[in-house]
């Protein structure tokens, strides 16, 4: 895990009650010693264009035991499997758990389970910095361009283009082409290069 220096607050904060969410969650997944980060649109503020966002991603790393753990963890604080919402999306069970909480019901909590060799490297490239008003793990400029370059909406690609634009970063373009080839995301990356004015 790499500690950078102090970052600017992005330009869109995360309302109150979704920072509050985001405090507790991350105090139990630091209890049980849970590899994690920020991802989606919470963690470009980071990296790339801020952009509002009403919900939370974290990718995660545990098998089913710790999975359990965790579940039984946050429910104690009142953080909740989202039954109804995982009935509805039964092929994304081992893939993504999504939580509500009784604090704050309007703020979905999805934890992402790392699921291949990319997103587990990536729990091994984290970097520490203050966003969102906290010192926390956020994932890599270059794994959150891959993470959403798979996504592959137009918001993904809009934030992709966002990051490799941001004048403050040195992207690890070798890093980058690497996951390009073996996710089979060459064209994708091509686009966005190309898009933010870096690839002739």
């Amino acid at each position: 895990m790499k500690t950078d220096d102090l970052r600017e607050e992005p330009a869109s904060p995360l309302p109150p009650g979704l920072q509050s969410l985001l405090t507790n969650v991350l105090a139990d997944l630091s209890t049980l010693s849970v590899p994690h980060c920020l991802i989606g649109a919470a963690a470009l503020g980071a990296w790339g264009r801020p952009r509002a966002t009403h919900d939370l991603d974290l990718l995660i790393l545990v098998d089913q035991d710790a999975k359990e753990r965790l579940i039984a963890r946050l429910s104690s604080s009142g953080i909740t499997v989202n039954q109804q919402w995982q009935a509805a999306n039964p092929m994304a069970e081992t893939r993504v758990t999504r939580f509500v909480s009784q604090r704050h019901p309007d703020y979905p909590l999805d934890l992402i389970h790392a699921s291949d060799r990319h997103e587990r490297e990536a729990l091994t490239r984290t970097r520490t910095i203050q966003l969102h008003g906290l010192s926390l793990s956020v994932v890599s400029p270059e794994d959150l361009m891959i993470l959403k370059l798979k996504a592959g909406r137009p918001t993904d690609f809009d934030d992709v283009i966002s990051i490799v634009q941001n004048p403050r970063l040195h992207l690890d373009l070798s890093y980058l082409w690497n996951w390009a080839d073996q996710l089979g995301l060459q064209g994708e990356l091509h686009y966005v290069l190309r898009a933010a004015g870096a690839e002739g």
